[in-house]
């Protein structure tokens, strides 16, 4: 707050509508700003936290005409998130997106204004924009939680296994979605080839999700003393089972165990198409 043009009785309102904020007093803590803003017509803080009472009330409207007046005294950064934050509250991405740029375009380290620009393409699967101005996050913030979550589905989606590990070691002490956490550590650990690790994650994710029982049972089974006994001749493992894949017979575990033939050899490429037409083929015989 720029105190030297604010008058000190303005001030003293203003103040008494944050402690009126904390107490939970909401209506009041409107009526101290519209005080405090009659006094001083361009008091910008007491309109942005005006704004924030009526977003925080549910009053959409008149928040965004609040921070519309606050934009016509000055072009603020913040302010601008804030108005950027209320339409993408309402779905309105690509509106919400024109203000988060606006933002950082003021100031380009503002974090916040990253984090929600880098969301909101997220949001719009325009993924490799989001993962620009979510680098600029966790490069201010090493531990942004959020900002780590979405990296490392994006990671995981460009099947750069190395990288989603790098941004969940970074959140792994403070994440709230340990689920989430150890599904992912686990399924790459198993892309990587760390079968052991991939088996101790996914068996972390079973607490919330029995599902990967069957698949838990089927990698600790495939250590690397295991698998030279369980298959033979590999080559020979793979032509049979990809002969098996051409019949209507094929199944799931079958399917499974082709695509981790495929990762012994080191083809990864092969073991996510094989088990990706899978899940396409199921999916069109349902439909």
């Amino acid at each position: 707050m720029n105190s030297n043009s604010v008058p000190t009785e303005a001030i003293s309102i203003y103040n008494r509508a944050l402690e009126r904020t904390n107490r939970g007093d909401l209506p009041t803590a409107l009526a101290e700003y519209q005080k405090a803003i009659k006094m001083y017509p361009y008091f910008i803080e007491a309109y942005n936290n005006m704004g924030e009472l009526y977003s925080i009330m549910g009053k959409s409207d008149l928040a965004i005409s609040t921070y519309n007046m606050a934009l016509d005294i000055e072009k603020n950064h913040k302010i601008l998130l804030n108005l950027g934050v209320e339409y993408y509250n309402s779905g309105n991405f690509k509106r919400a997106l024109d203000y988060f740029f606006d933002s950082i375009s003021i100031k380009p380290d503002y974090n916040d204004g990253n984090y929600y620009t880098g969301l909101t393409l997220y949001n719009l699967k325009d993924y490799n924009n989001a993962e620009k101005y979510l680098l600029k996050v966790v490069a201010a913030d090493r531990m942004h939680l959020k900002a780590n979550y979405m990296l490392s589905h994006i990671y995981y989606e460009r099947k750069d296994y190395n990288r989603v590990i790098e941004h969940l070691d970074a959140i792994w002490h403070i994440a709230d979605n340990k689920e989430f956490i150890n599904k992912y550590y686990g399924f790459c650990c198993f892309h990587l080839g760390r079968y052991d690790e991939a088996v101790k994650h996914l068996k972390e994710a079973i607490l919330q999700h029995p599902e990967y029982e069957k698949f838990r049972v089927y990698l600790e089974n495939l250590t690397y003393e295991s698998k030279v006994k369980e298959i033979g001749d590999l080559d020979k493992a793979i032509a049979e089972l990809e002969k098996l894949m051409m019949s209507s017979s094929v199944n799931l575990t079958d399917v499974t165990r082709l695509s981790m033939l495929y990762v012994f050899k080191g083809e990864n490429k092969k073991a996510e198409e094989v088990v990706v037409n899978y899940k396409n083929m199921v999916y069109s015989k349902k439909n």
